[in-house]
């Protein structure tokens, strides 16, 4: 009896260290961009920007003034301020290299697909919440 508890409480173990394995690459909560640095989240929010307003521009015709204007309008205030955190923490020059990142441009569908600006926006919204920033409108 004693050897099949013990070979039970291996298995239960080699269970428990091979769930813990897979949480390192799992897509729950917690366990993605919510865990990256702050720079890598920086770039990631950028790429989703430019190809949001690429999108815009390319696939559905809007005059990039118009859709700058747009983006200013709506984001402006709140990225300004991730970005004085980011530089307060790690120096312009390393926020300058993190929104530097390659994006091929992307593809044009059918129909306007805003999958980039909410991306962005989310990425925005993560960013504010890791700096404890408050976006206008929310309690």
């Amino acid at each position: 009896m004693r050897g099949a508890a013990a070979t039970a409480g291996m298995l239960s173990a080699a269970m428990l260290l091979a769930c813990g394995a897979l949480g390192a690459c799992s897509t729950v909560p917690g366990t993605g961009w919510t865990r990256s640095s702050d720079l890598s989240a920086y770039g990631a929010m950028q790429v989703f920007a430019r190809a949001a307003i690429d999108q815009e521009a390319y696939c559905s015709g809007r005059d990039p003034a118009r859709i700058r204007a747009d983006w200013d309008r709506d984001f402006s205030a709140r990225q300004a301020a991730v970005t004085r955190v980011l530089v307060g923490r790690y120096g312009a020059d390393k926020l300058d290299d993190a929104g530097h990142i390659y994006a091929p441009r992307v593809a044009c569908g059918q129909v306007y697909d805003p999958q980039w600006r909410t991306r962005y926006t989310r990425m925005l919204r993560l960013l504010e919440t890791r700096f404890r920033l408050q976006a206008e409108g929310d309690s």
